[in-house]
């Protein structure tokens, strides 16, 4: 086919779309969600997505706070049975669980989004170099994906205010 004929034959496929896409009522081109339900989404999903982190970091966080000797295993080039294994894993958990409430009662969300990004980051990599690539790294990655989005949303509600 040369290249003549091919630039026929798409601006005819181009032509041909356009009308078959003039001759479908506008109702039917619309989206299947209702205007209203999406705007609803729209408002609602970054307070959603905060909700949601907050509620990981303080799961976690108690986690950590109830059994420490079960996460001294996470803590880089530390003996797991040593006592400072044993004191960054409970401060790791405070930190953790404060940043889930502050995050849950919409205390500053920029700021605890952000701190949890941070700490998130750091776990993230400290995981990859020390055990590689796995099923946690991946999930940890989510969340400080989650993290980021929740720092990076300007409008959030059921937040406490100054």
């Amino acid at each position: 086919m040369t290249v003549a004929r091919r630039s026929r034959t798409a601006r005819a496929a181009a032509r041909n779309s356009a009308v078959a896409l003039a001759a479908v009522p506008e109702l039917e081109r619309s989206s299947p969600v209702p205007n209203g339900a999406l705007q609803a989404v729209q408002d609602w999903s970054p307070t959603v997505a905060r909700l949601s982190l907050g509620l990981v970091l303080l799961w976690f966080g108690l986690h950590e706070l109830i059994q420490p000797s079960l996460w001294t295993g996470y803590v880089p080039a530390i003996s797991q049975t040593s006592g400072l294994a044993l004191g960054m894993v409970l401060v790791h958990g405070w930190l953790l669980a404060m940043l889930g409430a502050a995050l849950l009662l919409g205390i500053a969300p920029r700021v605890a989004s952000a701190v949890s990004a941070l700490l998130l980051l750091e776990i993230v990599l400290s995981l990859s170099f020390t055990g590689g690539v796995s099923d946690i790294v991946a999930r940890d990655l989510g969340v400080f994906g989650l993290a980021v989005a929740v720092f990076a949303s300007e409008r959030q509600r059921l937040v406490l205010r100054g």
